[in-house]
């Protein structure tokens, strides 16, 4: 007898960006990019999610960049997206929207909740207020990605890519993301995500 599973209501695909090795040109991005994973229930993430490496298990953390694997890498992205849709500006369903951005310095206890804590809400879609009768945020987030841009002191980048532009739908996902990232983070940590908005374009 199998064991019960808990389907998600869309398939998602996490990916991992590797440093490109001082290389600027766009096609070079692109191929250091690595599907690492495909999931479509609650099972399924949980058994990629607590084996993947926290941002601050590979980021640079103000003293050292490190090095990941046998081969010696050094990742500068995870990207959470809905199956079928890259990781990238041009993509058609990245095109029409844009992203809320929040680039700051994040003590590393707080860089690895936030980054849980928004991976959670975007694979469960609970991003709506439960308040929310219309629900319709789960429509317009297409993915989510943590960024490392450091450079000699340590910056890391929160991004949240949805597929509209409509100005009441994005202050809302912005509301809820401030709050949603910060849960669980003690009264006494001062730290707050401010974030802003970035039209795609192709």
């Amino acid at each position: 007898m199998s064991e019960e599973t808990h389907p998600l209501q869309n398939d998602w695909v996490l990916w991992e960006h590797k440093s490109a090795s001082g290389s600027k040109d766009p096609s070079k991005w692109k191929e250091n990019m690595e599907q690492l994973c495909e999931f479509s229930t609650v099972e399924q993430f949980w058994k990629y999610f607590n084996h993947l490496p926290r941002p601050s298990d590979v980021f640079f953390d103000g003293d050292c960049r490190k090095k990941v694997g046998p081969e010696g890498k050094t990742i500068e992205e995870y990207s959470l997206f809905k199956k079928g849709i890259e990781p990238e500006w041009g993509d058609p369903q990245n095109v029409i929207g844009g992203e809320w951005f929040c680039r700051q310095y994040f003590e590393l206890d707080v860089l690895d909740l936030y980054w849980q804590n928004l991976v959670i809400a975007v694979v469960s879609e609970t991003l709506e207020d439960s308040a929310d009768e219309d629900r319709t945020f789960e429509d317009h987030i297409n993915g989510a990605r943590v960024v490392d841009k450091s450079r000699h002191y340590a910056m890391y980048r929160f991004e949240v890519w949805i597929n509209t532009r409509d100005q009441t739908l994005k202050d809302r996902i912005r509301d809820r993301l401030v709050k949603i990232m910060t849960d669980g983070q003690p009264t006494s940590r001062k730290t707050q995500p401010k974030f802003d908005w970035k039209d795609h374009s192709a």
